[in-house]
C-alpha cells in the first residue's frame, strides 16, 4: 500500500524554499509568499489526488500559486487562490506499490497516482531532477522496450492491453492536453523536486493516447555518444541541401498544417462519425503520420548542415523560438479570425490556451537558462522532445479547426493593444501632471490575472510576460526570409504580439479589479462551426 504523504524527512527535501523564483524574474516573492507557496503545495500533496473526477479532470493548485508566486502574489493571494479549489478529490492510497518490476504493469490507472508518486519520490531522495527526467522519460526501456517485441506505431496498437508492456512515458507526459508536462516543468524551472515527483507520477497514470505522435522512431537506440553517430540517428536527416549562415524562424510549418490536403477540416471531420467524439483523439490516428512527417521535414531542414553540439544548440534557440511563437500564432491571430459573432472581438480557445502557457518552459527545459537550477538532459532528448511537442501542439491547433492564420488582419485590428487604457483625469490645476501616454499596459495585466479566480489565466498570462520579455523587441521584417515556403503574412510579425494576445485574453475573462463587470471565461466551441462544446473533456 503506498501513501501520498511520506516521511517528515522526505517531505523536507522534496519541497524546499524554491531554488528559483520562476524565469519571469519579476519583483514580488518573498520569503513569506514562499513560505505560504511551500505549505500549499504539501498541503496538496498530502490530501488530493491529482484528477479531481472519475473522468480525469486536472487538480490545479500547484501550477496556479506557482504561477502567481512568480509574477509576485502576496501570501494572502497565495492562499486565497488555494481556497478556489475547494472541489478537488481527496487522496487515497492505492492498492499497491510501484517497482522496479511492476512499473509497467499498472500505467494508465489512476488509482495508482499515490503509488507511482511514492516511486519516484524515493528515486529523487538520491537522484536529481534532471536524472529523473532522462531516465523515465528518454529512455528506451521507459518508451518502446527494446526487450519487447512489438516495435512499430502499428504493433503497440493491435496490442492491445499488452501494448502497455510499452511504458511510452515521453507520449503520457505530453497526454491530457499536456498537464503532466506543464506539471513536471514548474518543478523543474522552481526548482522542487517534489513537483517533479508529482509531474512523472502524473504522466504514469495517463493514458498513451498519441502513440502515433510519438512514435516508436523517436526512441532510435544511439550506437555512440557523439553529434554525427548519435543524434543523426534520431533525427533521421533527409538528403536536403544544406543551409549555411543564420536561420531565423520562417513559420513554413504553420502554413503547411494548414495547406496539407490531408490536414483540413473537411478531409478530416467527414471521417468523424461521432459528432461529441473528443476531437482531439479522434484527429490523432487519421493525421498523426501526416504530422509527424512535417515535424521530421521541420526538424531535418533546421539541423541540416549541423556538425557539432554547438552547431545544434544554436540551431535548438531558433527551433524554440518558431515553436513558441507558432503557439502564440495560432491562440492570438487563430482566436481573432474565428472570433464568429459580430459582437465578440476574440475567441479565447481554452484548448489552444494550454498551448501558450507551457511553451514557457520550453526556455528551461530544452534551452540553457540561468534561472532553472538543474542541469539541461543530453541534446538528442531535448531535440526528441521538442518534435514530440511540436507534434501534439499542431494536432490540437488542427484538432480545434485548422483556421486560416490572417496575420496582417490581425495586427490591424489589435494596434489598441499596445499601451494601457486612460488613467483616471488629472486636476487640469494640478501643478504636476503625467506624461501624456500612460504606461505599457504589461503591470496592469499582471495584476489584473494573479487576482483573476480562473486558474488558467494566470498560467497563460505569465507564459506571455516571459516570452514578450524575451523576444518583444523583435521588429516587424525580422522574419521576412525564407521565400514564398514562409507563412504569408510573417513580415507584419513583431514582439507586439505576446502583448496583443494577453490584452485580448483579459479582455475576455475580464479584468478582475478594473472592468467593474461580472467576470468571463474561455470559450470553447473551437475554430470552426464544426466543433461541439468540448467541456466535458478531460482539462
Amino acid at each position: 500500500m503506498a501513501s501520498q504523504g511520506g516521511d517528515s524527512d522526505l517531505l523536507e527535501k522534496l519541497y524546499p524554499i524554491p531554488l528559483s523564483t520562476g524565469i519571469a524574474s519579476l519583483p514580488g516573492p518573498t520569503s513569506a509568499s514562499a513560505r505560504a507557496l511551500l505549505s500549499v503545495l504539501k498541503h496538496n500533496r498530502q490530501n488530493h489526488h491529482i484528477f479531481f473526477n472519475e473522468r480525469g479532470f486536472h487538480n490545479h493548485v500547484t501550477h496556479h500559486v506557482l504561477a502567481i508566486y512568480g509574477l509576485g502574489a502576496s501570501p494572502e493571494i497565495i492562499e486565497d487562490a488555494y481556497g478556489t479549489h475547494d472541489y478537488l478529490k481527496p487522496a487515497f492510497e492505492s492498492p499497491d506499490s510501484i517497482t522496479e518490476k511492476n512499473f509497467a504493469e499498472h500505467l494508465g490507472d489512476a488509482r495508482y497516482y499515490s503509488a507511482y508518486l511514492a516511486y519516484f519520490s524515493e528515486y529523487l531522495r538520491d537522484h536529481t531532477p534532471n536524472e529523473a527526467f532522462e531516465r523515465f522519460i528518454f529512455s528506451s526501456s521507459f518508451n518502446f522496450n527494446p526487450d519487447l517485441a512489438a516495435a512499430t506505431v502499428q504493433d503497440v496498437q493491435s496490442a492491445g492491453k499488452e501494448g502497455k508492456k510499452h511504458p511510452q512515458m515521453l507520449n503520457r507526459l505530453l497526454a491530457g492536453l499536456v498537464h503532466p508536462f506543464i506539471h513536471f516543468a514548474y518543478g523543474f524551472e522552481f526548482g522542487i523536486p517534489g513537483q517533479v515527483a508529482e509531474g512523472l507520477a502524473n504522466a504514469a497514470v495517463h493514458p498513451a493516447e498519441q502513440t502515433e505522435l510519438v512514435p516508436p522512431s523517436f526512441f532510435s537506440k544511439l550506437p555512440e555518444p557523439g553529434i554525427l553517430s548519435g543524434l543523426t540517428s534520431r533525427l533521421s536527416l533527409l538528403r536536403i541541401a544544406p543551409v549555411h549562415g543564420e536561420k531565423r524562424p520562417t513559420f513554413a510549418f504553420l502554413r503547411r498544417i494548414r495547406d496539407h490536403p490531408k490536414l483540413s477540416v473537411d478531409a478530416l471531420y467527414s471521417q468523424l462519425e461521432v459528432p461529441r467524439q473528443h476531437r482531439y483523439q479522434a484527429v490523432v490516428p487519421k493525421a498523426g503520420d501526416s504530422i509527424v512527417e512535417l515535424v521530421e521535414q521541420w526538424a531535418n531542414e533546421w539541423l541540416a548542415d549541423a556538425r557539432t553540439d554547438a552547431d545544434i544548440e544554436k540551431r535548438l534557440e531558433g527551433m524554440v523560438e518558431e515553436v513558441t511563437w507558432g503557439n502564440v500564432i495560432w491562440f492570438a491571430v487563430g482566436g481573432w479570425q474565428a472570433r464568429g459573432d459580430p459582437g465578440r472581438t476574440f475567441n479565447a480557445d481554452f484548448f489552444i490556451a494550454h498551448l501558450v502557457t507551457s511553451s514557457v518552459f520550453l526556455l528551461t527545459v530544452v534551452l540553457p537558462s540561468d534561472h532553472s537550477p538543474y542541469p539541461l538532459v543530453p541534446l538528442a532528448s531535448r531535440v526528441t522532445l521538442l518534435k514530440a511537442y511540436l507534434a501534439t501542439s499542431a494536432t490540437w491547433y488542427i484538432s480545434r479547426g485548422n483556421v486560416p492564420i490572417p496575420i496582417e488582419g490581425f495586427y490591424s485590428a489589435t494596434g489598441n493593444r499596445l499601451t494601457a487604457p486612460p488613467a483616471a483625469p488629472v486636476p487640469p490645476d494640478a501643478k504636476r501632471k503625467p506624461l501624456s501616454a500612460p504606461g505599457g499596459p504589461w503591470e496592469r495585466i499582471v495584476a489584473n490575472a494573479v487576482a483573476h479566480p480562473e486558474e488558467h489565466l494566470p498560467k497563460a498570462v505569465r507564459s506571455l510576460a516571459v516570452l514578450a520579455a524575451r523576444w518583444g523587441s523583435r521588429p516587424a521584417g525580422y522574419f521576412a526570409g525564407g521565400g514564398e515556403d514562409g507563412l504569408e503574412g510573417r513580415e507584419t510579425l513583431d514582439g507586439t504580439l505576446f502583448v496583443r494576445a494577453a490584452s485580448l485574453a483579459l479582455d475576455r475573462l475580464g479584468w478582475a479589479h478594473e472592468s467593474g463587470k461580472e467576470l468571463g471565461n474561455w470559450d470553447f466551441e473551437g475554430y470552426t462551426g464544426r466543433q461541439s462544446d468540448d467541456r466535458d473533456v478531460a482539462v
